[in-house]
């Protein structure tokens, strides 16, 4: 949900506010739909590459 650019956005933009953090973690998809929602309300944000950031980690565990 909200990955192609014609899909809805998981939450109604008009309750975004720029207090707010949005983060989502669809990696590999840029700025989805509603990370351009979030945004455009003045939320900071953070997109799916905090699961990239973490396989890293997550192989060095998994080899240990």
């Amino acid at each position: 949900m909200g990955v192609e650019d014609d899909d809805p956005i998981p939450v109604d933009a008009a309750l975004l506010s720029s207090s707010m953090f949005v983060g989502d973690v669809i990696a590999g998809h840029g700025v989805t739909p509603f990370l351009e929602a979030a945004r455009a309300a003045g939320c900071k944000t953070a997109n799916g590459d905090m699961v990239e950031a973490a396989q890293d980690l997550m192989v060095d565990f998994m080899l240990q």
